[in-house]
């Protein structure tokens, strides 16, 4: 759904409107005209990722008990 709020359907044919519209005089900011490319002009900002949180999660270990998980290392730094 997170790829949805990011791309909203149809938001190349807006965006492609828009740049026609603007080639024939339209002032307006496109994110006024066309509400679904609020998501494209404005991405929202993007959260960090919990490194350390992930290496003590279950799919984690999961993927360190895996055939040959023992050789991996992973080292965490900040």
């Amino acid at each position: 759904m997170e790829y949805f709020k990011r791309r909203p359907i149809g938001w190349r044919e807006d965006d492609r409107t828009m740049k026609f519209l603007q080639t024939q005089g339209v002032k307006a900011k496109p994110w006024k005209i066309f509400p679904s490319l609020d998501a494209i002009y404005h991405p929202p900002k993007k959260e960090g990722f919990d490194v350390h949180g992930f290496a003590g999660s279950a799919f984690f270990q999961k993927i360190l008990s895996a055939k040959g998980g023992d050789k991996l290392d992973f080292k965490f730094e900040n």
